[in-house]
């Protein structure tokens, strides 16, 4: 049983999007997984064998317990039948509590089309009728993590203290990250600006909150707390 199961539709997402979060969370001691909804075999560099041990490495560096590739097509996520058999099945075998999934709104179909099918899984895992093998469950809370577009964030998280931690385990991914070359072309990702772009994000939502970096993150429906003094720190 996981503490925070985090859902990515290509190896990079977590690391790019929430993986100060991880971090933060696994030197705490909760327990964190990552799933890869595809190898991400279509990108510009890189092969599944190669995506797969660089996923392996950063998921060691953020102290994730487990990462697993659901191996849904790279460039063709859909939300059908099929794949939420598989995100269900996912769910009711590491019954997270809280589940990380990208924002919905995004410049890329399978960032928005991951979005959608976690969110229905999350639901459906919970039917005890549904014809999934497995005992059914339905985590407490669904959250959203910025990738290609971010929005007004609901929830800021400080990860200033294992901020450096995220840079180590998206500079594993050296297949998708490392300069051009020669024999590797620009893509807007192993683009130096990307990097910028990150790191310009994650300081402007720690702004928010006056501290270095944050990562932003917006619920699925409302939170609520019954000490107000839980706000603000642990």
């Amino acid at each position: 049983m996981l503490d925070i199961l985090a859902f990515g539709a290509h190896p990079d997402d977590v690391e790019i999007g929430i993986g100060g979060t991880i971090a933060v969370h696994t030197a705490k001691g909760y327990r964190c997984g990552i799933v890869d909804l595809s190898k991400g075999e279509k990108a510009s560099h890189g092969n599944p064998e190669e995506r797969m041990l660089e996923g392996e490495k950063a998921a060691r560096v953020l102290g994730a317990e487990v990462r697993e590739c659901a191996n849904l097509p790279d460039a063709f996520i859909k939300n059908d039948g099929d794949s939420r058999e598989k995100v269900i099945q996912l769910i009711r075998k590491y019954r997270p509590k809280i589940v990380l999934c990208p924002y919905f709104d995004d410049n890329h179909p399978d960032h928005i089309n991951a979005s959608l099918l976690v969110k229905e899984a999350c639901h459906l895992s919970g039917l005890l009728k549904y014809p999934i093998e497995g005992k059914p469950y339905r985590p407490t809370q669904l959250f959203y993590y910025f990738l290609g577009k971010t929005a007004d964030p609901t929830l800021l998280i400080d990860i200033s203290s294992q901020v450096d931690i995220k840079w180590k385990a998206i500079a594993c991914h050296k297949s998708q990250f490392s300069l051009p070359s020669e024999v590797r072309v620009e893509t807007m990702v192993n683009s130096p600006v990307f990097i910028q772009y990150l790191k310009s994000r994650d300081q402007f939502f720690g702004s928010l909150i006056r501290v270095p970096y944050a990562e932003g993150l917006v619920p699925e429906g409302k939170l609520f707390l019954n000490n107000l003094f839980s706000l603000g720190g642990e």
